[in-house]
């Protein structure tokens, strides 16, 4: 819900926020590991792009270490509204302080669980494509069997 009402807040589409917040959490990116990252085509990437640039949100910029290559990356503009948004960086820490030290290593674990669970559903739906020979990996079904990830960035 929270999604939605920002994007609807910045004037922008529910996919053009989450490619936003792909590239906030993730850093600069090329378009195509963006499309890749957000499940898009090119093409549909590059009219959101456009849309996002025009909006002031994200810009399209050189690769510092190969000038051939352009990277995609947020605006100070929107850092500069995200922070009259969500606030200071402290802000969620105090919120989590009413939780131990142990309720929170839970949460993380019980998270970072789910966003696993949730690569492999999109795995099996790319196996399930009529394009893909592939038969769907099966899920794992326990704490053990969930593969650790660093992206925490709920969906």
């Amino acid at each position: 819900m929270l999604d939605a009402a920002v994007a609807d807040y910045l004037g922008i589409h529910g996919t053009d926020y989450r490619c936003l917040d792909i590239l906030d959490q993730e850093g600069p990116m090329s378009a195509g590991q963006l499309a890749e990252r957000a499940r898009l085509s090119p093409g549909a990437m590059t009219a959101l792009l456009d849309r996002l640039e025009q909006k002031g949100l994200a810009r399209r910029t050189r690769d510092t270490q190969d000038r051939r290559r352009v990277l995609v990356e947020v605006t100070p503009e929107l850092r500069q509204r995200a922070q009259q948004l969500y606030g200071s960086p402290d802000e969620p820490a105090r919120a989590l302080s009413i939780f131990t030290d142990e309720q929170l290593e839970f949460l993380i674990t019980f998270h970072r669980g789910s966003v696993a669970y949730q690569e492999q559903l999109m795995r099996r739906l790319d196996a399930l494509k009529p394009e893909s020979a592939e038969a769907p990996e099966p899920l794992a079904t326990g704490p053990s069997e969930t593969p650790t990830t660093t992206n925490t960035a709920p969906d």
